[in-house]
């Protein structure tokens, strides 16, 4: 009895335990920053809406991949952050709030040339500079080639 015990709570942690490693890990704009304090890391901010289908069959597809989770979960913090969120955003001492529907930082990061499309996948520098928008449905081929060589372009910069 003891022993049957013993097995299914092992076996019950070790697929609690891979059930986390397959996760992404998804950060606020305020943690995402935080941890850049401790371990300086590009970001990768995905604006989604609620109305959006593209935004919806990227969740569901694009960022449910293993491969795609494995790259974002080591080597970047990843932010999925609804655009028309109404949660304020401190970062730094400076507040950014939903004035008129559309986030502040959604303004400030997903805008080209005045337009945000949805969705709309930014990748920031570990020096917080916006490095690539992406105003598009991106496939998992899509986005694992796009970020593949961000990080072969940011390590050859680097050296």
């Amino acid at each position: 009895m003891r022993k049957t015990f013993l097995f299914f709570f092992i076996l019950s942690t070790t697929i609690l335990f891979s059930q986390k490693n397959d996760s992404l890990l998804s950060y606020s704009f305020e943690e995402a920053y935080k941890l850049q304090e401790k371990e300086k890391k590009p970001i990768v901010v995905f604006f989604h809406t609620n109305w959006c289908k593209f935004c919806f069959a990227m969740k569901k597809n694009t960022f449910t991949n293993k491969e795609i989770i494995k790259l974002l979960n080591e080597k970047f913090y990843f932010i999925s952050f609804n655009a028309e969120s109404k949660k304020p955003i401190n970062i730094n001492g400076q507040t950014f709030i939903n004035k008129s529907g559309i986030h502040q930082i959604t303004e400030i990061l997903a805008s080209k040339k005045g337009t945000i499309s949805y969705p709309s996948t930014i990748i920031l520098s570990p020096k917080n500079t916006i490095d690539e928008q992406i105003d598009s449905f991106l496939s998992v081929k899509e986005i694992k080639k796009i970020l593949q060589t961000y990080l072969f372009n940011l390590k050859q910069y680097n050296h």
